[in-house]
């Protein structure tokens, strides 16, 4: 192994996954916390002499930047953590980037992936999102500080020692934390950096709206080497009547957790799990940018799905609002719908003569909307898989699909194409998935008419696009 190898190496372009690419006699070099255009030592941190690339972090520049700054964050400064043999803690993979640089440089990532996954050129779209480099700019949304900071409303820590804790990149170690600034200012506010959680494996933190007080989800379980929870719900109990930005805490005792295949970013959904309040209320609600009725929020429990940047549910459906031709009237499909952003939106567009169909797999957000759109006669919510539903879908004026991650399953793509809508709305937060699910509709016979690109995860490699696709 090349664990501990020194490089000097050119830094090129930035490439999808927060790496920057470099070579070194011959071998590709995925490099962290790089600027294209720099020159830099590296530390190797995975590769072999037999390996195809090497991956490794800048503990060094030599010639930097004009688009470097200072890490805001202190524990994810890969600079600062290799001059005291520390690791960064992963999450903020951009932040030593200067703001409108992050921007560009994931315009720059979008364009470059539709080109090498889906073949396709969006330099030749007709947007008034187009930059003069042919790259779809990224729109910076209001709810972050000028650093980049205090936009999340929901974070997922480990636990270690008792302390909240992070991992780095491509590691299994745990970090404790002193702070973790990306997220709203009351998580750090709340004082739960100096709370013992021992006995709990992981504490995912929810801040409704941004706001507080804050909901915590403290998950135990059995997993190799997790501490006993004896004594952990007292200690709770005691530490939230110090705290009032804390307004409920939730204990989660599970088995055999797992990848949440439903949605994004880091969050966890276990297989089997028994939730019990400790203090205070079992949902949470979210603000929704389209009244339902009287309806202002929609209620949740904090471990449904919703999307963790303050500002995004209304910048999602402004965009959305802004591509799609939904008339009065009009029928809409909404898959992947989670607690129904979307669907309250098409309610409104279509209005009481219109039908909007909802579909959503996970069952506590299902039975939200159910909840959201009771009474509403133009809606029906239905608890399936997008897979199960996607044969039997009818015509309709306009489908929106926000599928997690990994994209949405080419029978979901075949099915929405057999219902020949007016109009697909695709909402992504990954640019590889959605390059290969764009090309597939292309060639089924769309054709992408609009994209935008929000840049909903600042400090973060990620991004989301909002796409519009019609009939060729």
């Amino acid at each position: 192994m090349t664990g501990h190898q020194i490089l000097t190496l050119a830094v090129g372009q930035m490439s999808h996954g927060g790496h920057c690419v470099a070579r070194h006699e011959g071998r590709v070099v995925f490099v962290r916390h790089a600027v294209p255009g720099e020159t830099v030592r590296a530390v190797v941190t995975d590769g072999s002499s037999t390996s195809r690339f090497w991956r490794a972090d800048v503990i060094d520049v030599l010639e930097g930047s004009d688009h470097r700054r200072r890490h805001p964050w202190k524990q994810a400064d890969a600079l600062r953590a290799y001059d005291h043999d520390q690791l960064p803690v992963g999450g903020a993979d951009y932040g030593h980037i200067t703001d409108v640089h992050q921007r560009r440089l994931k315009s720059q990532v979008f364009r470059d992936t539709m080109q090498r996954i889906g073949s396709i050129d969006i330099s030749t779209l007709d947007t008034d999102h187009m930059g003069p480099e042919g790259d779809i700019i990224a729109e910076h949304l209001p709810g972050a500080d000028a650093a980049g900071m205090h936009w999340r409303t929901r974070v997922s820590f480990g636990v270690v020692g008792g302390s909240l804790a992070m991992k780095p990149s491509r590691s299994h170690e745990l970090i404790p934390l002193r702070s973790m600034p990306l997220a709203v200012e009351s998580v750090g506010a709340s004082g739960i950096f100096s709370w013992n959680f021992a006995g709990a494996r992981s504490v995912d933190v929810v801040a409704p709206g941004g706001e507080e007080p804050l909901t915590l989800i403290v998950r135990t379980g059995s997993p190799s080497g997790s501490e006993s929870p004896t004594g952990l719900e007292g200690r709770l109990m005691d530490l939230a009547a110090s705290s009032p930005k804390v307004g409920s805490i939730i204990l989660a005792a599970e088995t055999a957790p797992s990848r949440r295949g439903r949605r994004r970013y880091d969050q966890l959904q276990p297989s089997s799990v028994d939730y019990r309040v400790v203090v205070g209320d079992r949902t949470i609600s979210e603000p929704l940018p389209t009244p339902v009725g009287d309806r202002l929020a929609v209620t949740l429990p904090p471990e449904g799905f919703w999307q963790i940047h303050r500002s995004a549910p209304s910048a999602l459906v402004r965009t959305v609002d802004r591509m799609a031709h939904l008339p009065a009237g009009g029928s809409a499909i909404d898959l992947y719908a989670g607690a129904g952003l979307f669907t309250a939106w098409a309610a409104s567009r279509t209005g009481a003569s219109g039908q909007v169909l909802s579909v959503e797999a996970a069952s506590p957000t299902s039975d939200a909307a159910r909840k959201l759109f009771a009474g509403v006669p133009n809606v029906e919510v239905v608890q399936a898989t997008a897979e199960s539903t996607a044969n039997r879908l009818v015509t309709s004026d306009l489908v929106v699909l926000d599928p997690p991650r990994t994209g949405a399953a080419k029978r979901v793509l075949s099915g929405i194409d057999a219902a020949d809508p007016g109009q697909i709305i695709y909402i992504s937060c990954d640019p590889a998935s959605f390059a290969r699910d764009s090309r597939l509709l292309c060639d089924l016979g769309w054709t992408i008419r609009d994209i935008a690109l929000l840049d909903l995860y600042p400090n973060t490699h990620h991004m989301e696009s909002v796409a519009l696709f019609e009939r060729s």
